[in-house]
């Protein structure tokens, strides 16, 4: 269990009247209530747009809460009736300073006897990137000096492609330092993305295997039963190669390629993940991308009429470092396919004299269950034939024990740990790769293939492995 908070803080979060507030932000710090990790004083503000009442803020808040965890046996009215207690709201303009003022003024006297610049203060960007900048701008020009506590959180998109997130860092280091900002992805969060890193810093024998060297191929799928559903106006004007590919499954690479530093602290890790990040490379050939659309997507409200964007990719890359050279790497994620499930299979070399046989694998599933998995071969008694020894370990943890993202990178913006954050570097080099994909799709008119919902894996698909005998690897 995750150590609890003891000293006051507050937590203002913009875009407090947005979707994801009421549907991670809000359940993230009932659960950090109800798990007795919050400190006995602390003040969550709202600040949005919308004209309200705290006392209809607060209902807002409660329905949120009872909507994501009110059938749980574990629900629990008193807690939440407490944390109620420490809910207010602020209504002001993103780009207008005069509000910023007022705000300073509102925080000043819900905090009483407390100094404003003594406490922990962080600002919670739940809003569209394009307010990320005034938002920060006025927020540094209120604040009541550069050395106060204040600890800015951004979450995912950074930007649209590389120039953006460029221009968005140059807005944020002008008026904050690296220690104040934490640049959030929430699948840094989860339990089961966080095990490769402990997996790999506990265990040499992991660090041996994973060296280009000894690895044929990687395989990453992260694919999905559902459609976009309610993120329409998102989606449509990004596509699943920004929305998956660009963060979530490039660092999922990262971390099971990169080098494990010795020291278990933030910036070793960002150091080492970016090493992988600015050598990943995509080589422009038609064989190396596939982009298909589910064939209900353009019947839903919202989606532009004629709109190829993807809602499936697979590409194939590769880490352009002498240690990795000639090791592909095939990266498949989608929406309305037949299941949920998102896992890394490591693919080892074999022998001349073994090639015959099936490879050995590593293979580690992130969910739904999360479990690590290795393929050895063996025959049995006088049999003639190699079967398939499977060892499977579990590493899920329990839902009771286990935080959701949200909730786990809260705690640790709290205790300043910026291990599962990452650094401007990294989003700028996964945007050059991200960028160079959109460049040859445009250049060489790749096309959005439609596949029926609910496929197992969309026709045509398959054309990263004609040169090669591999396939995509099933759990």
């Amino acid at each position: 269990m995750s150590s609890s908070i003891k000293k006051p803080f507050i937590l203002t979060l913009f875009g407090a009247s947005g979707d994801l507030a009421k549907l991670k932000i809000f359940p993230a710090l009932y659960e950090l209530a109800q798990r007795k990790l919050l400190p006995e004083e602390y003040f969550i503000v709202g600040y949005a747009r919308s004209e309200k009442t705290r006392a209809e803020f607060q209902k807002e808040f409660l329905y949120s809460i009872i909507e994501a965890y009110g059938k749980r046996p574990s629900f629990s009215t008193k807690v939440l009736d407490s944390l109620i207690e420490h809910i207010h709201y602020f209504s002001g303009q993103y780009d207008v300073k005069e509000d910023f003022q007022k705000y300073r003024i509102s925080l000043k006297k819900l905090i009483g006897r407390h100094d404003i610049a003594s406490l922990c203060h962080i600002a919670y960007f739940s809003v569209p990137p394009s307010v990320f900048e005034p938002i920060t701008i006025k927020l540094a020009e209120t604040r009541t000096s550069p050395q106060e506590d204040l600890r800015i959180i951004l979450e995912k998109p950074f930007g649209n492609d590389e120039p953006s997130a460029a221009r968005l860092f140059n807005v944020i280091s002008r008026y904050f330092s690296e220690d104040q900002v934490y640049l959030l992805d929430h699948y840094l969060g989860k339990t089961s993305v966080q095990s490769i890193l402990s997996l790999r810093h506990s265990n040499s024998i992991l660090n041996s295997l994973l060296k280009g060297k000894e690895i044929a191929s990687i395989q990453i799928t992260a694919v999905e039963d559902i459609g976009i559903e309610n993120r329409v106006g998102y989606f449509d004007s990004v596509g699943i190669i920004k929305d998956m590919f660009q963060s979530h499954l490039t660092q999922i690479l990262a971390m099971m390629t990169m080098s494990i530093p010795i020291s278990e602290d933030g910036e070793s890790f960002q150091r080492e993940k970016y090493a992988i990040l600015s050598a990943l490379k995509f080589s422009p050939k038609k064989e190396n991308l596939f982009l298909g659309q589910y064939k209900s997507y353009k019947n839903l409200d919202g989606v532009k009429k004629g709109s190829t964007t993807e809602t499936y990719m697979s590409v194939k890359i590769k880490i352009d470092r002498e240690s990795w050279y000639g090791v592909p790497i095939f990266v498949r994620t989608g929406k309305k396919l037949d299941r949920k499930t998102t896992y890394v299979v490591v693919e080892f070399k074999k022998m001349q004299f073994q090639k015959n046989l099936e490879s050995n694998r590593l293979i580690l599933e992130l969910q739904p269950e999360e479990k690590i998995h290795f393929k050895l071969l063996n025959k049995h008694g006088h049999l003639s034939e190699y079967h398939e020894i499977d060892a499977i370990e579990s590493i899920e943890c329990a839902p009771e024990t286990c935080l959701p993202e949200h909730a786990v990178l809260l705690l640790d913006v709290l205790k300043k740990e910026k291990l599962h954050f990452l650094s401007f570097g990294e989003i700028l080099a996964a945007w050059r790769i991200t960028d160079s994909i959109f460049e040859f799709r445009e250049k060489a008119n790749i096309q959005t293939v439609e596949y029926e919902d609910g496929t197992s894996c969309p026709q045509g698909s398959d054309v990263l492995f004609q040169k090669t005998e591999e396939k995509w690897y099933e759990v």
